[in-house]
Parts: structure tokens; sequence; C-alpha cells
């Protein structure tokens, strides 16, 4: 469903001007997708994810508890403990999917006094986050894609991303466009999957074995496309090397 609809003034305070007077929603969600990032990488694995999306949250949690003994729910534990979280804080969550990082958020933050911003080219995997996270959170959901974010420059406190950028279309134009939007002096977080879990596990899948085939990841060229004038550059490996985490200040 493409339509028409007022922009809410939370996110009204966050968008560019350029982006003010655009008004188009799909199913519900605010939509400034640029035609030219959906093509390539970035249209093949929101296919996926949209197949993907009735089953993704049991999928994890079955792997959760009969393969990795708990590990996914650790490892994501320590990617949300490496960002600065205080109460009250601007948040941006590239890649929102079902929001399922937002479940591990340190416990002693207030999450409902956070204003958290989602964005994701993924329309099923947002109605998912939507339902799972409604009246919970101080969220706002945008289609947009990582490339072309429709936000002020400096307007977020924490801006961070797990899943995805190993096979965005243009991943150098996605890094610069998180730090354009982060606070001056804020942590920002970009992890993903290394070619260890893909080649030992997404490739032995019937569903994902398609998609992922013959992909490869270059964690070097994901450091390099991070901007040179960021601070504190950091790479770290969880989860027995199957995730890399790379962790930088504006």
């Amino acid at each position: 469903m493409v339509g028409k609809t007022l922009i809410d003034k939370d996110l009204k305070d966050l968008l560019s001007k350029e982006y003010l007077s655009n008004r188009k929603t799909t199913v519900g969600f605010p939509d400034f997708t640029d035609k030219q990032y959906l093509t390539d990488d970035n249209r093949k694995y929101m296919k996926m994810y949209r197949w993907l999306s009735p089953f993704y949250d049991i999928t994890e949690k079955m792997v959760e508890r009969f393969w990795s003994h708990h590990r996914i729910a650790e490892m994501r534990r320590q990617l949300m403990d490496k960002l600065e979280w205080r109460n009250a804080l601007s948040v941006l969550c590239v890649s929102v999917g079902t929001g399922r990082d937002f479940d591990f958020i340190p416990k002693q933050i207030d999450i409902r006094s956070l204003q958290i911003c989602g964005i994701d080219i993924n329309v099923e995997m947002m109605k998912r986050c939507r339902r799972k996270w409604n009246g919970k959170l101080d969220l706002t959901l945008v289609r947009c894609c990582a490339e072309e974010l429709p936000f002020k420059d400096e307007c977020f406190d924490i801006v961070f991303h797990f899943g995805g950028v190993n096979f965005f279309n243009d991943k150098q134009k996605a890094l610069e466009e998180m730090v354009r939007v982060a606070k001056k002096g804020s942590k920002l977080l970009v992890a993903d999957e290394t070619d260890d879990l893909i080649r030992g596990g997404y490739n032995k899948i019937g569903f994902s074995r398609r998609y992922f085939k013959d992909a490869q990841v270059n964690v070097k060229a994901i450091e390099k496309a991070v901007p040179e004038h960021v601070t504190e550059k950091e790479t770290d490996y969880l989860w027995d090397g199957r995730i890399y985490c790379v962790t930088f200040r504006k």
C-alpha cells in the first residue's frame, strides 16, 4: 500500500529539510527509499528477509537453544555493551529488522526514556518490529536505505548497525551516512557475520544457501570504508570469530 501521510513531530524534528515535503508511505511507514539503491545485493537480501520475516525471531531462538547454547544472546549483549548508553538518548538503529537488538540494551537503562529510530528497507521485518515493540518503546520506524539516510547532520547520540553491511550496495556511502547523522563525540558500532559463519552456517542451510552461495566477507574492506576522520577505531571478534564488530568515535 502506497499513499501519503503526515510525518509525526518526533520524525519531523530529525528530518533534513529536503525530506520534509516527502509524504510517501509504505504500509504505514514513512518511505524515503531511493530506487537507485534498491538494486543488486540490497534487492537480493531484501527479498531473502521478506521470506524469512515470519520465522526470524523463532528461528534465532531455536538456533540459540539447540545449537549455539545461548552464545547468540551473549554475543548480542556484548555488542550492546560496547555502546555508551544513558537514559534519554536519541538512538538510530540501521537495519532494525524485528528490533531483536533492543532486547539486549543494558538492564540499567530505562528503555522507555530512549527516543529510538529504526530504519530498514524490508517492510515485512519492520511490521513485525512494530507489533513486537508497540507500547514498549518510543520507537519511530522509517523505510530508507542505509546509503541515503533522510536525517539531519549530528542528530543521534547513538548509531549502530548489526547485520547487513557485508552486502550493502555501497558500504562506504552507508558508513559515511551513519557518521554524518551521529553527534560529535558519539561512539558508533557496525557489526556483521564473518566468512566462518557464512561458510559454516548459512551455506549449509537450504533456504539461505542460494543467497549466500559464493558470498565472501572482507572485514578489511569494511574497516577501510569507515571514514578516515573518526577516532578510536577498533575491531573485535565475538562468538568464536563468527561475528566481527568495528567501533569508532566521531
